[in-house]
């Protein structure tokens, strides 16, 4: 007979627990290694929780804990992350134990996710709006193609005209959130980005040195430079309004002069040819509560979410 618990990962080893995300997470070390970061552990109580079977780690179902309004009401929301059953135990009902612990965390349950993942979601009931894309613009195209790829692994930069970098420090953030306050008043629905959030996405980041602040005219855009598959990628995790064309055409050329490959980000403008675009993605947007009010309010009003909210940025 086997020995079946799930337990809060506050009640499981460190050691034990880092392993096991070595194991099962492909993510860079500081992110993998900074659980408590990542998991935004201690806020609003919620945590991820762990399966056990025989004192083996064989489950997990990660979450990120954070605050949403809906009619100008405060809810607390988890996004759903980082879940993994080990093979050896799949197809044998843990992975349906552990879904279903899971949503016992919290009323409000939202994500971004693949297929595979939204097939699960549906069985309880989750609702599922295509709403969102994730843009790509490319300096190059002939980047794509490993042949004529020439990768720049400075981080380094240069800048251009029209663009101007700040610091990231308090200074910046209290600005970036004095705008941010002024467009979340004009929304009904969306994710809370307050002083506290933005301290912990930002200022307590585990690789915040990879983080670049920039602003063209009056719109601030949060940027985080990666490496990925052999390309250099500009990730606008943020921006303080939409990226217009001309927004754009001043990014490609400070990719052009820093030999970015490309910048991307989140968008819920859809264009008539997005899907032909190499890299541009349809993303689900799914979500949950027992609560008509709340469900009705996300699928109408929910249209403001970008890299920074949730775990995208670091792991597509």
């Amino acid at each position: 007979m086997k020995k079946i618990h799930i337990k809060k990962i506050s009640e499981i080893n460190k050691e034990k627990l880092v392993k096991f995300y070595k194991k099962s997470f492909q993510f860079e070390n500081g992110v993998l290694e900074n659980f408590n970061w990542r998991y935004r552990l201690g806020f609003n109580e919620c945590e991820p929780i762990v399966l056990i079977i025989d004192d083996q780690i064989c489950g997990h179902a990660g979450l990120i804990p954070t605050n949403i309004k809906i009619n100008e009401t405060v809810h607390n929301a988890i996004w759903f992350t980082d879940f993994f059953i080990n093979t050896d135990y799949r197809s044998e009902g843990y992975g349906k134990l552990l879904t279903e612990e899971w949503m016992k965390i919290c009323p409000i349950q939202i994500t971004l996710c693949n297929e595979e993942s939204l097939r699960i979601f549906r069985k309880y009931n989750w609702i599922n709006k295509k709403k969102f894309i994730r843009k790509v613009k490319f300096n190059n195209y002939l980047n794509i193609i490993p042949i004529f790829r020439n990768i720049n692994y400075s981080n380094d930069l240069k800048y251009v005209d029209s663009l101007q970098y700040l610091e990231l420090n308090n200074s910046t953030i209290s600005k970036i959130i004095e705008v941010n306050d002024h467009n979340q008043v004009q929304q009904t629905s969306g994710i809370l980005r307050d002083e506290s959030w933005f301290k912990w996405r930002l200022i307590d980041c585990p690789y915040k040195k990879d983080i670049y602040i920039l602003k063209i005219r009056d719109q601030y855009l949060i940027t985080h430079l990666r490496f990925k598959k052999n390309l250099k990628i500009l990730n606008i995790i943020y921006s303080s309004s939409n990226i217009t064309p001309s927004v754009s055409n001043i990014l490609l050329k400070f990719l052009k002069r820093n030999k970015i490959d490309l910048f991307a980000f989140i968008s819920n403008q859809k264009g008539v040819f997005d899907n032909l675009i190499p890299g541009q993605k349809n993303l689900n947007f799914a979500f949950y509560s027992k609560d008509t009010n709340v469900l009705n309010n996300l699928s109408r009003n929910f249209n403001d979410i970008q890299y920074i909210d949730s775990d995208l940025d670091y792991i597509i």
